[in-house]
């Protein structure tokens, strides 16, 4: 294998064989966390190559049946290792409200860091059964079949230089996925190209953007390799597959995501008009269009509320800090001021009594981008509650992770998500 030695490095990715596969946009997928049973089986159908075969399988031992699909694919050439370790760019290109926006960023392997060492942060909690699923994964596949999505700070005009060069060339693959966003990934395999990204990217602070799970599992992964297989080179296991894209670039865009609780204490309901003006400026709103626009027009500071049974929306205005100052006292004042720290803190804990630890868990909130959906869910009789709020800034979640803080669960939405089945990263020697 080739002596690893860089924070940034290129892989002899695996690969989709297009003559076996034919199409790619039949074999990519969304990340496992947006697949649900109907899409899940969808992508089943789409191609006997999809790859969530192996990222998110519906099989009853799905990790076994991932290994064993692996292992034939391999056999079978359906996968095939790249000739060369390459660095690829990636662009997407989407419509975001009649406005073509591109991101661009560099798929490489990153050399695995602890989070106190401060040069790779998250942003976000996590949930610990996802950990625990993406590991089993990770053991039986022992490749990172998708990528986690990270931002790096700085300006870097020479790395600007190149990514416009290489959007020049021909791409390897060309995609439209199923959300009409363009995809587009080309091979930097110029030993003089390769050395710029590992050179730029050499020192500034990376920020986990999507991924958090993943990254924590290929950190235990990791120790769990090193323990059993002690060495003092750096080996492939060491590294993680990551997408990194400028903080500043053009077309990074954050999304809002909205909290539809299942199930809330009735009385809790009953009273809740008037205990959250304890806290918060409140106005009554009686038609959903004018709803979503007033919430919209709010920015940052309005959190959106339908619950069941009322005939009325409601938009909540934080009067001031004192009170997240006496419920979060021990949080970094970064933290205690988004959005989603008071709903969680002042609304979720202290009006409905739905603590950290249970919603950590799991099962009764879930999570979507549609506000169309969660008012929903709401009307339909499906939810108790929908939990409406604008996203917050890149600078905000800069903050958070410099302060050494983390954001409630699915604080952020990053779009376009970057897409499943692209390239892989095997953690095994190249051969």
């Amino acid at each position: 294998m080739s002596r690893l030695s860089q924070r940034i490095e290129p892989f002899r990715a695996l690969i989709y064989n297009r003559k076996v596969v034919r199409d790619p946009a039949l074999v990519v997928a969304p990340p496992y966390d947006l697949i649900g049973a109907a899409r899940q089986n969808q992508l089943y159908d789409r191609s006997p190559y999809n790859v969530v075969r192996l990222e998110f399988g519906r099989e009853p031992d799905r990790y076994g049946a991932a290994e064993r699909t692996l292992a034939q694919w391999l056999v079978r050439e359906v996968l095939e290792r790249s000739p060369r370790p390459a660095i690829y760019h990636y662009r997407q290109s989407f419509d975001l409200e009649g406005r073509l926006l591109h991101r661009t960023g560099f798929i490489a392997r990153v050399r695995l860091e602890e989070f106190d060492q401060r040069r790779i942060l998250p942003h976000e909690r996590t949930f610990p059964a996802a950990k625990q699923d993406r590991l089993q994964l990770l053991n039986a596949l022992q490749v990172n079949t998708s990528s986690i999505f990270g931002l790096y700070s700085g300006a870097h005009p020479e790395l600007d230089r190149l990514r416009a060069q290489v959007a020049e060339r021909e791409p390897l693959i060309d995609l439209v996925d199923d959300l009409g966003i363009r995809n587009e990934l080309r091979p930097i395999d110029a030993a003089d190209e390769i050395a710029i990204i590992a050179r730029e990217l050499e020192a500034p602070r990376i920020l986990i953007a999507d991924g958090h799970h993943r990254y924590e599992t290929a950190l235990n992964y990791r120790r769990a390799r090193r323990h059993e297989h002690p060495s003092s080179e750096p080996q492939p296991y060491d590294y993680t597959m990551m997408t990194l894209v400028a903080c500043d670039d053009p077309g990074l865009v954050i999304l809002p995501t909205h909290r539809v609780v299942k199930s809330l204490p009735a009385e809790a309901i009953a009273s809740f008009a008037q205990r959250s003006r304890e806290v918060f400026e409140v106005e009554e709103i009686a038609h959903r269009d004018d709803f979503r626009n007033r919430l919209n027009d709010s920015g940052s500071g309005a959190i959106g509320v339908s619950l069941k049974g009322s005939s009325n929306y409601l938009i909540l205005r934080l009067r001031d800090q004192t009170a997240m100052q006496a419920a979060m006292p021990d949080a970094a004042a970064e933290v205690r001021r988004l959005d989603v720290s008071v709903l969680h803190a002042l609304v979720f804990d202290r009006i409905f009594g739905l603590k950290a630890d249970e919603i950590r868990k799991g099962g009764n909130i879930e999570y979507t981008i549609e506000i169309g959906g969660a008012l929903g869910s709401v009307a339909q009789g499906h939810a108790d509650g929908a939990f409406l709020m604008n996203p917050p800034s890149i600078r905000d979640v800069e903050q958070v992770s410099d302060a050494g803080a983390t954001m409630p669960e699915k604080s952020t939405y990053f779009h376009p998500k970057l897409l499943t089945g692209l390239v892989m990263n095997p953690l095994f020697d190249d051969k």
